[in-house]
């Protein structure tokens, strides 16, 4: 039997939908019943986080991400994941001496860079996730080099960002797009969508050339996949062992 996902999300709603369609499409289910089961919490009136760790303003989100982790837990899932790159600040926090298994999404990334063979990695993401060096602390320690952008750049990805939380699909990918080619002009072997509500509007970019592609919602998911088929192949050799 498989285990049961947690995921906690509404950072924002879109990504949260986005990324349970990813693990639904790239399971290896041939029938309803193989598919991986999911709770998902999705709140999107947790604090907003960024402008929390920008100082911009006084609610911390971590008391309410908490609560979504305890009652995910609660629920008996068998792993929880956190689909938003900017609430990773708090993951130790969250997941200090917890009874539940939980999957990194930025562990998850420098998994596939290093798998890959990323030697360059411009970095898109929200201001708070750049100032508080959420991935280049990550790319350091594991000697991988990347682009920051200046800061009228990051003044364009904020507002694509902004754009596609707000429902304006097109002026988010124009103005993200123009990031990511930036990034690419200026050295970079691939591109970091460091926020999950990037490859929403960047897909076509993801389709037609993956590998200066790195989408968190695609390697989250199939981390969340592989985690849940393995387990439960685990479980059945055990069986067929004991048998």
């Amino acid at each position: 039997m498989l285990r049961t996902l947690g995921v906690l999300g509404g950072m924002g709603p879109l990504a949260t939908a986005s990324f349970m369609n990813q693990v639904i499409a790239l399971s290896p289910a041939k029938s309803d019943q193989e598919h991986i089961p999911m709770f998902i919490r999705n709140i999107p009136q947790i604090p907003d986080r960024t402008k929390f760790l920008m100082g911009i303003e006084d609610e911390n989100p971590f008391f309410e991400l908490k609560k979504g982790f305890n009652q995910l837990t609660s629920l008996g899932v068998s792993c929880i994941v956190i689909p938003c790159n900017t609430a990773h600040y708090w993951y130790n926090a969250l997941t200090q001496n917890a009874d539940v298994h939980t999957i990194s999404i930025v562990q998850s990334v420098i998994k596939r860079a290093k798998a890959t063979g990323k030697r360059k990695v411009g970095i898109l993401a929200t201001t708070a996730t750049l100032n508080m060096r959420i991935y280049q602390t990550a790319f350091s320690k594991h000697n991988i080099e990347f682009i920051e952008p200046n800061e009228q750049q990051q003044t364009f990805i904020m507002q694509g960002i902004t754009a596609v939380k707000s429902g304006d699909l097109t002026s988010g990918h124009n103005l993200l797009k123009q990031s990511y080619e930036l990034m690419l002009a200026h050295g970079a072997d691939t591109v970091l969508f460091g926020c999950t509500e990037i490859p929403l509007v960047l897909n076509e970019q993801v389709f037609n050339s993956p590998d200066t592609c790195l989408d968190t919602i695609a390697i989250l998911a199939q981390e969340c996949v592989n985690w849940a088929y393995t387990s439960t192949q685990q479980s059945t050799h055990l069986f067929s062992s004991v048998a």
